[in-house]
């Protein structure tokens, strides 16, 4: 089959893509962006030794203040995999990436004859305080280019929104993106870049505010019921920090394996490649 469009392939397995339609599968689901201190599945991936190719997915561009976010968001991931027509083997989720990873799974499940494993890496429910989070980091990660106080302002924005009470993730999410747009654009511009380029960047911005604010809307638990979760030693991260959350109920999973790692280093840590790649190593249906 042609290259996927809507998926990123992380590792090629070497088969036939044209010919070869019978092979196995891996998904991944993750939002990776260039310079983040944490590890990725590019970085997971040669400790799998995997036999087949591993694919993860590409984040549609959306504007979390103007777009749909529900299931619909999840439909060219999945409308490519059946046109591949490869069997999933499993599906691997990394922090919010696990409620996708969650849902595809089910949906996946159901369509082919053995439901695929699923491995989660510090799970997340997608709440107000994850997206706040996420979205302190993404400043965090532009203090090249932002001025002190702009940052002040973008924080400020933050604390208010997340003030307010019972505000909705997505709600959230777009709250923050109509902060942040005007003064990134600014900062960005400032810093030389060109207005295509910086419309990009701030574009990317709205994307992973649309993917946490479409997690946040989804209920992964169906489909982590059978999973193995890989648990970092952050207490604020996966199900660490779930665990210790008021309101949120017991998380049901099949297995835990638990690192004493930070979460950034999850996907990067050789030991936890090993164990991952022997909860990989049979078949759909078998027990590892």
């Amino acid at each position: 089959m042609p290259s996927p469009t809507v998926w990123n392939i992380v590792s090629d397995a070497g088969s036939d893509a044209d010919t070869d339609t019978d092979t196995d599968i891996v998904l991944a689901a993750d939002f990776p962006v260039t310079g983040r201190n944490e590890g990725g599945f590019a970085d997971l991936a040669p400790g799998l030794k995997l036999d087949c190719d591993l694919w993860q997915t590409v984040a549609p561009v959306r504007d979390p203040e103007t777009d749909a976010l529900d299931d619909s968001y999840l439909e060219p991931w999945l409308s490519e995999v059946a046109a591949s027509g490869r069997t999933v083997r499993a599906v691997l989720g990394y922090c919010a990436g696990s409620v996708f990873a969650g849902v595809l799974a089910e949906k996946i499940g159901a369509r082919q004859a053995t439901a695929p494993r699923v491995v989660l890496f510090d799970p997340e429910l997608v709440d107000v305080p994850t997206v706040h989070l996420q979205f302190g980091r993404v400043v965090g990660n532009m203090t090249t280019v932002l001025t002190p106080e702009e940052i002040a302002e973008l924080s400020g924005a933050a604390e208010r929104l997340a003030g307010q009470p019972d505000i909705a993730p997505a709600t959230f999410a777009a709250g923050l993106y109509a902060a942040f747009r005007p003064i990134g654009t600014t900062a960005l511009r400032r810093a030389g870049l060109d207005e295509d380029y910086a419309g990009e960047l701030v574009q990317l911005v709205g994307s992973f505010m649309s993917y946490l604010a479409t997690a946040a809307g989804l209920d992964p638990r169906p489909g982590w019921k059978g999973a193995t979760v890989v648990t970092s030693a952050s207490v604020t991260s996966g199900l660490n920090r779930m665990r210790t959350t008021p309101g949120v109920a017991p998380i049901e999973v099949a297995d835990e394996r638990r690192f004493e790692v930070e979460h950034r280093d999850l996907l990067r840590t050789p030991a936890i490649a090993e164990a991952v790649a022997g909860a990989l190593s049979a078949r759909p249906g078998e027990h590892a």
